[in-house]
C-alpha cells in the first residue's frame, strides 16, 4: 500500500471513530444493505483476486457488530409501510457453497435473516458466465485482443464489464480449448440444488433473482434481460422462500446496468431491485436499493463505521 493510501485509510479510520458516536442518529432513517459473497478460510483464486471472501471468524465478528448497531430486518419487511429505526438487511450474491455451509449457520444461531441472490445456471451445473469472462480476461491474452478488436476499452473500467455473450461466444467458437473444469476450479464450489431445497425449510433464509447467468445487463436487450430473469424465476418459484426481489449482476450503475432496465424489470414483476454502488438508502417508498460490502480488513467497529461514513458521503454526493 502506498503512503498516500495509508494516509487515506488512517484518516477514514479516525473519521470512523467520530462517525461512530453519531451513527445512531445519522442512520436512523436510512436502510443499510450489506452485500456478502464467499465466507470461507479457503477462498478460490477468483474469490481472492476480487476480494469476495471473508474468513468465518471475521464474518462472525462483523455480524455481531451489525446486530449490535442495527435493527436487522427480513426482506418481507421492505414491502411494509414502515421499518424500525436503523434498519439493516443482510444479503449474499452468487450462491457460493460457503454461504450455505458456513454463513447461514452463523446467522441462524443468532436468529438473523438473510436474502441470497442466485444465478441458477451454474447451480444447475452449467459453466459460470462470470467465472468464464474473468478467467478469459485474466489468463488469455488472445481473448483481450479479441475483446479490444470489437469494443473500445477504457482503462477506468474492468475489461470483464465489456464482455457481452456475443463477444465471449465468438471467441469460444474459434478455440478448441475446453473451459468447464478450469473455470469451475477457478471460481470454487457453488451451492447445489439440494442445498436450496434444504434451506427452503429455514424461515430465516430467503432467495432472490440474480439472472439465470451472471451476465452484464448493460449488454443485454430488453428481451434477453426479461428472458434471463424469467428463466431464473421459473427455477426458484417453487421454493416457498423465493421472493421477486432482484439484484443486478455486478451492480454498478451506468457501467453494468441502466436506470431504464430498472423500469423494465419492475414492469416484469420485480418488487425490489438492488445495486451495489456502496451507498445508504432513504428507505421509504422505494423500489430500488443500493448495497455496500465489507472486506476481511473491516474487523472492528471503527473500521466498519469508516465504511459506513464513505457510504453516507456517496449517498449525499449522489443526491446533489
Amino acid at each position: 500500500m502506498s503512503l498516500i493510501n495509508k494516509i487515506k485509510v488512517s484518516v477514514f479510520d479516525w473519521l470512523g471513530s467520530i462517525y461512530r458516536t453519531q451513527s445512531e442518529s445519522l442512520l436512523k432513517h436510512k436502510l443499510t444493505v450489506f452485500c456478502y459473497h464467499d465466507v470461507t478460510t479457503h477462498p478460490s483464486e477468483f474469490s481472492k483476486n476480487y476480494k469476495l471472501n471473508i474468513p468465518p471468524e471475521i464474518f462472525e465478528n462483523q455480524i455481531d457488530l451489525i446486530k449490535k448497531n442495527f435493527n436487522i430486518i427480513n426482506p418481507d419487511q421492505l414491502l411494509s409501510s414502515s421499518l424500525p429505526n436503523n434498519p439493516a438487511l443482510i444479503t449474499f450474491d452468487d450462491g457460493y457453497a460457503s454461504t450455505f455451509q458456513t454463513a447461514i449457520p452463523i446467522l441462524t444461531k443468532r436468529s438473523i435473516p438473510c436474502l441470497i441472490f442466485l444465478n441458477m445456471g451454474p447451480i444447475k451445473g452449467e459453466i459460470s458466465a462470470q467465472g468464464l469472462t474473468h478467467f478469459l480476461c485474466e489468463k488469455r491474452d488472445d481473448f483481450l485482443l479479441h475483446l479490444s478488436s470489437r469494443v473500445s476499452i477504457s482503462s477506468k473500467i474492468p475489461p470483464f464489464l465489456y464482455c457481452s455473450k456475443k463477444i465471449v461466444n465468438s471467441y469460444i467458437e474459434n478455440t478448441s480449448e475446453s473451459f468447464d473444469q478450469k473455470v469451475g476450479h477457478y471460481v470454487g464450489p457453488l451451492a447445489k440444488e439440494i442445498d436450496l431445497e434444504n434451506m427452503s425449510k429455514n424461515h430465516l433464509v430467503y432467495f432472490g433473482n440474480h439472472l439465470y447467468h451472471h451476465d452484464v445487463p448493460l449488454h443485454m436487450d430488453d428481451h434477453e434481460l426479461v428472458e434471463s430473469y424469467n428463466k431464473n424465476k421459473s427455477c426458484l418459484d417453487h421454493l416457498p422462500n423465493y421472493r421477486d426481489f432482484f439484484a443486478f449482476p455486478f451492480g454498478q450503475p451506468k457501467i453494468s446496468f441502466t436506470n431504464r432496465q430498472i423500469e423494465v424489470l419492475k414492469n416484469n414483476g420485480a418488487k425490489k431491485i438492488f445495486s451495489s454502488a456502496g451507498k445508504l438508502n432513504h428507505y421509504l417508498s422505494k423500489i430500488s436499493y443500493d448495497r455496500l460490502s465489507l472486506s476481511e480488513h473491516d474487523d472492528n467497529e471503527r473500521k466498519i463505521c469508516a465504511v459506513l461514513l464513505k457510504s453516507h458521503l456517496r449517498s449525499l454526493m449522489s443526491s446533489n
